[in-house]
């Protein structure tokens, strides 16, 4: 077992990860310790063979960059060297990019999503957003094929239990899709989990909309509902699948709850930006028996 190698304090990405790197150092280290006391490894899930590591930056090419919808990119990823391990990660997981340049050292959080764009071979991939003034954004954005990045991981607070919960409630903004989309296809995959998902997605445009044909497919599922939110558009004229439930206005909180009464064996996942993310937990809060069943993300 080798000693783990200290992180920066650039390589922590400020975003509250639980657990943060620095806490899976604390842990690696606490298990070299034994390590050299015993001589014997010490079996943890850390030290389980993945193609990405959570303690060390690996390298991965990019093998496509391509639209996934209106200023949205699509990029898969595979790891540079040849025979490594496949990359693994769990439901609702994120792993961390390395950026570097012009004197500027910083890590950001993406969701890895399966590799699975016009038969492109690829270990993982992320949606990225174009942001004007993104920094890290704008820098994968507009990476070409071949060019060379380095990620760790996984990492991640979100257990998914089968049948822990009643109904799942899932209030989505934007990429914030994408950790919910990897739960979701875990939920629907395993016939032994009779799960309710209730999706709320709110997304800018019809031409934002993320996974839009994968969460139409989910509609087949008895135990999948969703609705999408469009907060700006020019025209009426949004162009509808059969039922598909788009709708051309704003999510407003009293959608949500007409789910009530929210019970013990329901949960409350949330994800968007900061802001986003506190006022729903604010909404729902006095409505929820227990807190700690709303999970923001």
């Amino acid at each position: 077992m080798e000693k783990p190698i200290e992180p920066a304090k650039e390589d922590c990405c400020n975003s509250g990860c639980n657990p943060c790197i620095f806490d899976i150092y604390e842990k690696q280290l606490t298990l070299y310790k034994k390590y050299l006391e015993s001589g014997q490894s010490v079996n943890d899930n850390i030290l389980q063979k993945n193609g990405i590591s959570q303690l060390e930056y690996t390298a991965f090419n990019v093998v496509k960059n391509s639209p996934a919808c209106h200023l949205h990119n699509c990029l898969i990823f595979k790891n540079v060297s040849e025979g490594s391990n496949k990359v693994r990660w769990k439901p609702g997981d994120h792993f961390l990019y390395k950026f570097n340049e012009n004197k500027i050292a910083c890590t950001r959080a993406y969701t890895p999503i399966e590799a699975r764009i016009a038969q492109t071979e690829g270990d993982f991939s992320i949606i990225v957003k174009k942001y004007e003034q993104g920094l890290v954004s704008s820098h994968l954005y507009n990476l070409n094929e071949g060019d060379t990045t380095l990620w760790r991981g996984p990492y991640g607070h979100y257990e998914l239990v089968a049948n822990k919960f009643n109904r799942i409630i899932m209030i989505a903004q934007g990429t914030g899709i994408a950790p919910f989309k990897t739960i979701i296809n875990a939920i629907l995959n395993n016939e032994d989990d009779m799960t309710k998902i209730i999706l709320f997605y709110c997304c800018k445009c019809e031409n934002s909309i993320l996974f839009r044909e994968e969460l139409y497919a989910f509609k087949s599922y008895w135990n999948f509902k969703y609705n999408i939110y469009l907060s700006s558009i020019s025209t009426n004229n949004v162009i509808n699948k059969y039922q598909e439930p788009i709708n051309i206005h704003k999510l407003k909180i009293e959608y949500i709850y007409d789910l009530k009464p929210f019970v013990k064996s329901d949960q409350i996942l949330i994800c968007g930006s900061p802001n986003f993310n506190e006022s729903y937990k604010t909404y729902l809060k006095s409505e929820v028996p227990e807190i700690e069943n709303i999970v923001l993300f």
